[in-house]
């Protein structure tokens, strides 16, 4: 779009498809400043500079010196004095952050502490050009060597590999190196657990009271923690008993149902009541601040603070458990096994022909969550390798208090501004 102002022209447009920007124009008329648009335009999306005639070569030029981009090595030359400004590790970790279907992701609390992970190795102005393989498989070694599980760093390389490819589509940088690394084995991992109710409601006792409804509806529902997390009031509907997830919600990108419980319904109905403005999420943090959102940090905490209590033995019981325990609750108490499935929504499992037409009514749902029993047993965990011991963790979580990673987030929230590359 062309507009004058005063004696000049100005061009309005986005060069990369993501932000809107405006340049003025050497131009005498509107048509030849159209031109001028579509030379530039062409060029900023094939990435051929070569080919401009002088003036889209000044007013391009000028397009990246203003908006401090990478100057490209066709117009490097330009002058006598052409600025180059490396892409950051950080600047580029904001672009992606911002990028629309990161942006508005239910991982996106993920996304932002393994960025923050990373930046913390690789350092923020490090120049993400100069990242390729070895890095990223000597960032691996680190991490295991640090302490954390082979699946943590399988998350971190997916978030780096999903940065590159931002970078990639916004034509910042040519090729994804993380693709050409190979996944951590996460055999080692691998866990059979079930949970006694009695020791459920042991640790349940010890969390905060805003985080016991949390407990008990993953407990009831078999609920994934990112999908509580991202629980909103009208997903709820007490009616007809049913929590309805819509494709963005859960980690199969598939609308879900689950069927509530008839002791989670009191539960619902208590936390129903508590409202916090600016938000429809149903689970908040209440402490002697305020009522505010739930993040995902906060929401990691008060589970093993509640085991360390009550001194359990080692292995620990996860937040995640209560999942296995649900499934495990399911079968023992004779649950149709497409019925739990639905429930539950593996994202590994292929569509069969009954999932693709075979319709589970809510009724059904409701029935076969109303003659599950949920205290089949004694509490079993079973692991291939054990986790780090208690003292080992607690050394590893105040070295980490000492050097607290900022987080992209955190950076939003006091230069909202400094986002918008």
């Amino acid at each position: 779009m062309v507009k004058k102002r005063g004696k000049s022209l100005y061009v309005y447009f986005k060069p990369f498809k993501d932000k809107k920007i405006g340049v003025r124009i050497d131009a005498a008329t509107i048509r030849e400043a159209e031109q001028i648009e579509g030379a530039v335009l062409r060029a900023c999306r094939t990435g051929n500079y070569a080919g401009l005639d002088p003036i889209a070569r000044e007013t391009c030029f000028r397009m990246f010196r203003n908006q401090q981009w990478e100057m490209p090595e066709e117009l490097s030359g330009y002058g006598n004095s052409a600025p180059r400004e490396e892409l950051s590790f950080w600047r580029a970790s904001r672009i992606f952050i911002e990028y629309p279907e990161i942006h508005n992701s239910p991982r996106r609390p993920r996304y932002d502490m393994c960025l923050a992970h990373l930046a913390a190795y690789f350092g923020k102005d490090r120049s993400i050009k100069t990242l390729w393989v070895p890095d990223i498989k000597e960032y691996q070694a680190h991490r295991l060597q640090s302490g954390a599980s082979p699946s943590t760093v399988n998350w971190e390389k997916a978030t780096l590999s999903k940065l590159f490819q931002v970078l990639v589509e916004t034509r910042l940088v040519e090729a994804n190196p993380v693709r050409l690394v190979k996944n951590l084995p996460q055999k080692s991992e691998e866990r059979q657990v079930y949970l006694a109710f009695k020791d459920v409601v042991r640790v349940s006792e010890q969390c905060p009271k805003w985080f016991r409804p949390i407990v008990w509806t993953a407990f009831y529902t078999g609920m994934r923690r990112g999908e509580l997390l991202s629980l909103t009031r009208k997903h709820v509907n007490l009616k007809t008993r049913i929590i309805t997830l819509t494709p963005e919600h859960t980690k199969e990108a598939h609308w879900k149902r689950v069927p509530i419980h008839q002791h989670l319904i009191p539960i619902l109905e208590e936390t129903l009541r508590v409202t916090c403005l600016g938000t429809d999420r149903l689970f908040v943090l209440i402490d002697g601040k305020s009522v505010r959102p739930l993040e995902l940090e906060t929401f990691k905490n008060p589970w093993p603070r509640a085991c360390d209590i009550l001194d359990l033995p080692e292995p620990w019981p996860r937040f995640h458990d209560l999942r296995h325990t649900w499934r495990t609750n399911g079968r023992r108490s004779g649950m149709d096994p497409q019925i739990a499935e639905s429930i539950m929504g593996h994202w590994f499992k292929g569509k069969t022909v009954n999932d693709r037409y075979g319709r589970i009514s809510n009724e059904e749902l409701v029935r076969a969550i109303d003659a599950m029993t949920f205290d089949h047993g004694k509490t079993e965990i079973l692991v291939a390798s054990d986790r780090p011991s208690k003292k080992a963790r607690k050394q590893r979580a105040s070295k980490e208090k000492g050097n607290k990673r900022e987080t992209i987030g955190e950076v939003q929230k006091k230069r909202p501004c400094a986002a918008r590359a």
